[in-house]
Formats: C-alpha cells, sequence, structure tokens
C-alpha cells in the first residue's frame, strides 16, 4: 500500500503550523485515493515532536541522530535518501512550500531521481499521475502541472492553503525509521537564528487589524489610514510592498515574509491577495477585503468584498464613525 509521507518542520523546539496544514493534505489523499498518511520528524531528538503529532496523524515516524539538531537540507537529505528507497512505488512525500522546503526537496529530488512539484495549491491522483495546480503571477493564473508519480513523487505545499485538521479520536503510533546516512561534504554551515528586533506594535497580538497595501498608492495618504484604523479601535498593519517603500515598519507587515496574525476581524484594503500575504492571515476570524479590481485574488479568500475605491469606503466609514476627520 502506497503512503503519503509529511516531513516536519520544526524550530527551536517548536513545530511549524505548515506542517499540521500538510498532515491536512495527506489525510484528504489518504481519503480519496487510499493511501496511508504518515509522518516523518527529522531531530537529534524526536520524541517530544512526535508526540505532538501523534495526535492528527496515525503513525509517525522518527529519525534521529545528533547532526540533526539544527536544520541543513545536505543532512536532512542524506537521512532521507535512505527513508524514501524503503517507502515503496507511489508514495508521495509533502514538505511545507518555504525556506526549508525549497533547500531540501530539490536536493532530495535531484538525489533519488523523483519528480518534484513546488508551490501547490491542489493535489489529485489519476491513475500513477500525480497532477497538481499551482497560483502563478500573484494568483491571477492558475497552472496545471502533471508527472510520473509510479515511482513517487515530491511536493512542496503552499502555505495557508489547507486548515490545521481536528485531533485524532485515538493517538497514534511512533516508530523509530532505522536509516543511517553516509558522511556528506557540506557548503553550508547553521551559524544560528537572528531575530527581527521588536518594532513599535506587535500585530499579532491585535483583535482587529486595519490593513492597507499597494491601493494606498502614496506615503502622504497613510495618517489617513492610521486615523481610520485609530477610530476604529483597530491597529494598523500592512503588506510586503509598503514596507518595501519605508512607508512603514517591518513589524506591521502581514504575511510570510512579516507577522503570522490571527485577528478577529481583518480589514484588507488595497490589497491585491499574493499568497505571500494571504498565508500570514489564515486565522483571521472575518476577513472583510475592498478592492478596486472584482478581479482580485483576495476576494477568493474573504468572507466578505467590497469592489470599490479604498479611498471612497474610508471616507464613507469615517463618516459613518462621525468625528474629525
Amino acid at each position: 500500500m502506497a503512503s503519503v509521507y509529511v516531513i516536519a518542520e520544526h524550530r527551536k523546539g517548536e513545530l511549524g503550523d505548515v506542517t499540521l496544514e500538510n498532515i491536512a493534505l495527506a489525510k484528504e489523499l489518504g481519503q480519496k485515493y487510499g493511501l496511508a498518511p504518515k509522518a516523518i520528524v527529522l531531530a537529534s531528538s524526536a520524541r517530544a515532536f512526535a508526540e505532538e503529532l501523534a495526535d492528527y496523524i496515525p503513525e509517525v515516524l522518527t529519525i534521529e541522530d545528533p547532526s540533526l539538531e539544527n536544520f541543513l537540507y545536505e543532512d536532512y537529505a542524506a537521512f532521507l535518501r535512505p527513508a524514501v528507497d524503503m517507502f515503496g512505488p507511489g508514495s508521495i512525500v509533502l514538505c511545507p512550500h518555504t525556506a526549508f522546503g525549497m533547500e531540501l526537496m530539490p536536493r532530495l529530488s535531484a538525489e533519488t531521481s523523483l519528480p518534484c512539484i513546488t508551490d501547490v495549491t491542489e493535489l489529485e491522483l489519476d491513475g500513477t499521475r500525480l497532477r497538481a495546480k499551482r497560483s502563478i503571477y500573484n494568483g491571477k493564473i492558475v497552472s496545471s502541472v502533471s508527472v510520473d508519480a509510479s515511482k513517487g513523487a515530491l511536493v512542496t505545499v503552499r502555505t495557508g492553503v489547507y486548515q490545521a485538521p481536528d485531533k485524532l479520536s485515538a493517538r497514534g503510533t511512533i516508530e523509530g525509521l532505522g536509516v543511517s546516512a553516509e558522511p556528506v561534504r557540506k557548503k553550508t554551515e547553521f551559524i544560528g537564528y537572528r531575530e527581527a528586533p521588536a518594532g513599535e506594535v506587535d500585530i499579532t497580538q491585535a483583535s482587529f487589524l486595519l490593513s492597507i497595501g499597494r491601493g494606498i498608492k502614496d506615503e502622504e495618504n497613510i495618517p489617513r489610514a492610521a486615523r481610520l484604523a485609530e477610530k476604529m479601535h483597530a491597529v494598523l498593519s500592512c503588506s510586503r510592498p509598503v514596507v518595501d517603500k519605508k512607508w512603514l515598519g517591518k513589524e506591521r507587515q502581514v504575511g510570510t515574509s512579516g507577522r503570522t496574525v490571527k485577528p478577529k476581524v481583518y480589514l484588507a484594503m488595497g490589497i491585491s491577495g499574493a499568497f505571500q500575504h494571504i498565508a500570514g492571515v489564515k486565522g483571521a476570524g472575518v476577513f472583510i477585503a475592498v478592492n478596486r479590481d472584482p478581479k482580485a485574488p483576495i476576494f477568493r479568500v474573504a468572507d466578505y468584498g467590497v469592489v470599490e475605491d479604498m479611498f471612497k469606503l474610508m471616507d464613507a466609514l469615517e463618516e459613518k464613525i462621525g468625528g474629525e476627520r
């Protein structure tokens, strides 16, 4: 029986939320195509990670070695190569499309000769053909890709597409995977983690975010948005283009290269909806989008959408709220 394996991503002793997203996809593929969903943890000490994952997936496999204390793609690939050989034909290996997965999976593909599809939003099996959908050009085009998965396939999954699954009624099993790796001649070295300095606000703790994007047009319009946010008792946040222009600080950026937020209400104004941004706001309670482009990708994920010029809506909101403008 073929299986679908999720490679767990962890950092500084904590599992990434993206791993649970991949588990959701693995379980979906298991239900549709009869694949057995499993997780793989590589670490110097994997037990704590494995026990956490066993709440969500029926089987967890561990690979332990001192060299796996911190992530280096050469070491991970060296241990996964013999593991993949053990998985058998038709098995699919999933990994988050993060810096972790983007370094690891192409290397593993080169070493195993298995096809690799990156940045996937949907997967389906048609016999031995693995078909995937990939969103490109900031979500304006959906690309379809298929590979021969008869010998297996490697996939990186876009973050923010799948929601973490519910816990199992009975915890899964944990088993060590007896593989060893040949010595690796490495070109990279782990030096340490460097955290971004704390900013003037912590948008991750806000219950209401008013977020602005490229549609704000000019720096002189930032105070206008900040005033509205204050009147609405919201915290002002933004997408990457606003930070790149240095109109707002990095601490206010929502997205994969900024902060992941889970506000009760997220009001996005003038944001097109690039996947990097959407991934950072996947946990919002109510998602409201305002954009004058009716085909903006953000409307695909928003709970409510307004096709209108953001400045007209800002005027209307200020008038409704009252007070000085």
